[in-house]
């Protein structure tokens, strides 16, 4: 046996024993995890409010041996997977079953939550303020369209808040069972997954015939059980049901988001926070500018700010606005008592982490 050949067995060797190691440290995670739950098992489900702070602590301690990125992502998949078994949540989500809300939850929340689809936003939060599911998660802005005004006006008339964001870029792929392109003779994707890959599938899929299906589940199980048919959905969700890639990164216009988990209590401070808030001016000269300097007179940054018509009173406004800190933060807190003194009408959505 050649050196060469001798040295690359050792290193297999080698790599095989880490990935034992690995198995065990993961399963003795997963043990004190459980653990963990039993002696939570009256509390509410837990908010992965942590995680980042967390990933962020372990990987000052790299050595630069991983890129940093994937270091990130193979611990947020523990982490999360580690506390679905500590107390599995029940996350409510803007249908279809398979969807981009629904991957995006599973990504955060874990494989062992439990996930309710609702057909409108405003049955999604419905399922939280009922008390039959843990949290919701809903789109709360995108790069190209800015906040998403659905998720703000159904949230605006409850009691719920914004306890955390999630930063997302989903995509959409072909997926198949051979992973080959060739092989693809039929499509099936729902009608708005199809609509936003509509020219990608006319450049890389000219002759296949597309199907409509309800879901991206749907599409899933069928491009299964069919040898020459590819599903159009997330990565994740067929690499469930051993789908293959054979076309990635469909979206005509790829698009960042993110979304909004939403509960019954507001979050806890965590030092690097942001705000939501709502509120319509009075109809007289100056009122925004007066509810803007309410904010500027404080040193408060506003991140972001946007309005809309309401559509139950004419040609009124409600503006959406995101400011820097948290809503119990001191500097917030006279604000917003000046602020609601100037306008009309004024509710804080929630508060959230910003890293």
């Amino acid at each position: 046996m050649s050196d060469h050949k001798r040295e690359l067995d050792e290193l297999r060797q080698q790599i095989a024993k880490v990935d034992a190691e690995l198995l065990a440290v993961l399963d003795r995670r997963a043990r004190a995890a459980r653990a963990i739950g039993e002696l939570r098992k009256d509390e509410p489900g837990p908010l992965p409010l942590a995680e980042r702070a967390a990933v962020r602590a372990l990987l000052e301690g790299a050595q630069g041996s991983m890129p940093v990125e994937s270091l990130r992502e193979i611990f947020r998949e523990v982490l999360a997977a580690c506390l679905a078994l500590e107390m599995p949540a029940k996350v409510a989500y803007l249908a279809p079953e398979g969807g981009m809300g629904h991957a995006v939850a599973r990504a955060h929340f874990g494989a062992s939550a439990t996930y309710i689809a609702a057909e409108t936003t405003p049955l999604v939060l419905e399922e939280v303020a009922r008390h039959r599911a843990s949290y919701a998660l809903l789109p709360y802005e995108t790069q190209s369209e800015g906040p998403v005004h659905a998720t703000i006006a159904a949230l605006t008339p409850t009691d719920l808040r914004i306890v955390a964001v999630v930063e997302a870029s989903p995509n959409l792929h072909l997926m198949n069972r051979s992973g080959n392109a060739a092989d693809i003779a039929k499509i099936y994707a729902t009608p708005t997954d199809r609509a936003l890959c509509e020219r990608s599938l006319a450049s890389s899929a000219p002759s296949a015939r597309v199907v409509d299906v309800k879901s991206p589940l749907s599409a899933c199980q069928l491009a299964g059980d069919d040898a020459a048919a590819a599903a159009l959905s997330g990565e994740a969700l067929a690499a469930q049901l051993d789908l293959q890639v054979a076309r990635r990164d469909l979206l005509d216009r790829p698009d960042r988001a993110r979304y909004a988990v939403v509960g019954t209590r507001p979050s806890t401070r965590t030092g690097e926070d942001s705000t939501g808030v709502v509120f319509s001016v009075r109809d007289s000269p100056g009122a925004l500018l007066d509810v803007l300097k309410g904010f500027a007179e404080r040193s408060i940054n506003l991140t972001k700010i946007q309005s809309r018509p309401v559509e139950t009173e004419g040609w009124s406004y409600l503006f959406f606005v995101e400011v820097a800190g948290h809503a119990n933060d001191r500097s917030l807190v006279t604000a917003f008592d000046e602020v609601k003194r100037l306008t009309k009408f004024f509710k804080v959505l929630g508060s959230y982490p910003t890293r």
